[in-house]
């Protein structure tokens, strides 16, 4: 819905180009190739260290947030390489922000 209606290239009048458009399996493929690291850090690598984070400390609530920082800030960036080989959308970078908001709300 966004690539669509805010990230699309203005096309002018006088081009005879086809309008393009994200189609929905596409963008569906893009989440899904986003989402499986976050699924094999979130679930897979969690439980190998699930000894290691349930201990008492700081030191197990800071790899257990840095663990899902990663994860999540990873599944951002690959969706934004998944948009950004698109060459009609413009302005793909919008999908990096929410790392910087990751980064930021993590400590909390």
């Amino acid at each position: 819905f966004l690539t669509n209606n805010y990230l699309r290239e203005e096309m002018s009048s006088n081009t005879h180009a086809v309008e393009q458009h994200v189609e929905w399996l596409y963008a569906f493929d893009v989440h899904c190739n986003s989402f499986f690291p976050v699924f094999v850090a979130l679930y897979v690598i969690q439980y190998f260290l699930s000894p290691l984070l349930l201990a008492h400390g700081f030191v197990p609530l800071l790899l257990s947030n840095l663990l899902f920082m990663v994860a999540l800030s990873y599944y951002h960036y690959l969706n934004f390489l998944g948009y950004d080989v698109l060459p009609f959308l413009d302005k793909t970078t919008f999908f990096l922000y929410p790392i910087g908001f990751i980064i930021i709300l993590s400590p909390f």
